[in-house]
């Protein structure tokens, strides 16, 4: 029983975490980076293209 209470609050926890930001919400800055060809790009740019953006942000190692 107490491992199913654990795993329980591990589910709900982790749930709550991935709620921050809404799927589909609206971008209001623009951000803007450069990549490895040394081309800008922005956020703006590529949703206007029709282009679907994903962050991720972490790291490894």
């Amino acid at each position: 029983m107490k491992k199913l209470l654990v795993m329980f609050i591990i589910l709900i926890l982790s749930v709550s975490i991935f709620a921050v930001w809404e799927v589909g919400g609206v971008i209001e800055d623009d951000y803007s980076w450069t990549d490895n060809s040394g081309e800008t790009h922005s956020i703006h740019e590529l949703t206007e293209a029709g282009k679907a953006v994903v962050i991720f942000w972490g790291g490894y190692g």
